[in-house]
C-alpha cells in the first residue's frame, strides 16, 4: 500500500480474518508512518491499554516532524460496548493531521466518520477451495512459483491457518534461494514427514479407521482451538460425503481420474492420504451409518447445552469402529 492511497483518509476500519488484517495493518503503517519518527507519531492501544481520554487527546495532537500521526486501536470489538460508542463519537471527528486505524475480527464504528474520510476493509476466511491460489500467491509475492503438488503438500501437512502456512512458505523459500519453481521435494525438505494436527488429517484418520491417530489429532485440535467441535463434526461429514460421491460416480462408470476430483484436489493427495483405502472403507451402508451419527451429533452440538468436547471424543470410536476391517486388502 502506497501513501498516496491513503490521501484524504482519516479513519480506516479493518475487520475479518486475523492474518490478512494484521498484514494490511503493517502495510498501512509502512505507508503512513516514517520509521524515523514512529516513536513520536505512532500510538497503539489494545483493550487492556485503551483509555478514551488518552485517545481523545492524541487525535487532536499535532504530529512531530511529519504530516500526521497514526493511532491504532487493536481488537476494538473486545472493548466494552459503551466505551466503543463513545470512542466512535470521538473518532468520527478525526482531523486531517491524524490517521486512526481500527482493527478487530468484528470491529465496527457507530456512528461512522464521513464517507469521504473513511475506508473499511473486511477480510474473508480463506476456505479450502481458495487455499491453493492463496498459497501460490504467497510464493509469487516472494518471487517464486510452486507446483500443484508442492501446494497440496503444504496444505496437507500444515493445515488451514494462514499465519502458519505463510511461515512455512517463508522457510521453503529461504531454503531454496536459487530455484524459481518450488517442487514437492523442496517442500518436503522443510515440512518433512511431520504432519501438523489439522482438520484434514483428522478426516483422513477417520477415513482410514485409525482410532488412535484420530483421537490424538482431535484432542490436540481441541486443546489449541476452543469451541470448534461443531466445525470438526461438520467437516468430517463433508469428507464422508465426498467419499460417497466418488464411489457413486465410479458405480456409474465414471473413470477414476475424473471421479477423484470430487474427493481431493490432486492425484498426489489421493495417494498421499490413501484415499483408495478410505473409499473402500465406506460402502453405502457405512456411509449412511456414519453420516447419521455425524449429522445427529452436529444438531445436538448446535441446539443443546452439552459437553461439546466429551461428545466429540465419544464420537470418534463410533465413526471409526467398522472401518479397519473393511479397509484391509
Amino acid at each position: 500500500m502506497k501513501n498516496e492511497n491513503l490521501s484524504g483518509i482519516r479513519v480506516i476500519l479493518l475487520s475479518g480474518e486475523e492474518f490478512q488484517r494484521s498484514e494490511r495493518l503493517s502495510e498501512i503503517l509502512d505507508a503512513a508512518v516514517d520509521k524515523a519518527t514512529r516513536d513520536f507519531n505512532l500510538d497503539v492501544f489494545t483493550p487492556e491499554t485503551f483509555k478514551l481520554e488518552s485517545v481523545s487527546e492524541l487525535i487532536v495532537t499535532f504530529p512531530m516532524m511529519a504530516e500526521r500521526r497514526v493511532i491504532v486501536i487493536r481488537d476494538f470489538d473486545s472493548i466494552h460496548p459503551e466505551t466503543r460508542k463513545k470512542a466512535s463519537e470521538v473518532i468520527k471527528n478525526t482531523p486531517e493531521t491524524t490517521l486512526v486505524v481500527i482493527e478487530g475480527e468484528k470491529a465496527a464504528l457507530s456512528p461512522k466518520p464521513p464517507a469521504k474520510y473513511f475506508k473499511a476493509e473486511t477480510f474473508k476466511i480463506i476456505y479450502e477451495n481458495r487455499l491453493p491460489s492463496w498459497i501460490q500467491g504467497r510464493f509469487v509475492k516472494r518471487g517464486k512459483n510452486a507446483s500443484p503438488d508442492a501446494v497440496a503438500l503444504l496444505m496437507n501437512n500444515v493445515g488451514i491457518i494462514l499465519r502458519e502456512l505463510d511461515s512455512e512458505i517463508e522457510k521453503v523459500v529461504v531454503a531454496s534461494p536459487d530455484k524459481d519453481s518450488i517442487t514437492k521435494e523442496d517442500v518436503s525438505k522443510v515440512v518433512g514427514e511431520f504432519r501438523h494436527d489439522t482438520i484434514w488429517n483428522l478426516c483422513n484418520a477417520v477415513g482410514l479407521g485409525n482410532f488412535d491417530s484420530a483421537i490424538g489429532i482431535l484432542t490436540n485440535l481441541m486443546d489449541s482451538e476452543k469451541n470448534r467441535e461443531t466445525f470438526y463434526v461438520s467437516t468430517l461429514a463433508t469428507h464422508i460425503l465426498k467419499i460417497a460421491e466418488y464411489n457413486s460416480r465410479r458405480r456409474k462408470g465414471v473413470s477414476h481420474d475424473e471421479a477423484l476430483k470430487v474427493a481431493t484436489s490432486s492425484p498426489f493427495l489421493w495417494n498421499l492420504n490413501k484415499m483408495g483405502a478410505q473409499t473402500r472403507n465406506f460402502g453405502e451402508s457405512e456411509v449412511r451409518r456414519v453420516l447419521t451419527l455425524l449429522t445427529d451429533s452436529e444438531s445436538m452440538l448446535k441446539k443443546y447445552s452439552v459437553d461439546k468436547r466429551l461428545m466429540a471424543e465419544i464420537l470418534i470410536p463410533l465413526v471409526t469402529r467398522g472401518q479397519v476391517k473393511a479397509g484391509k486388502g
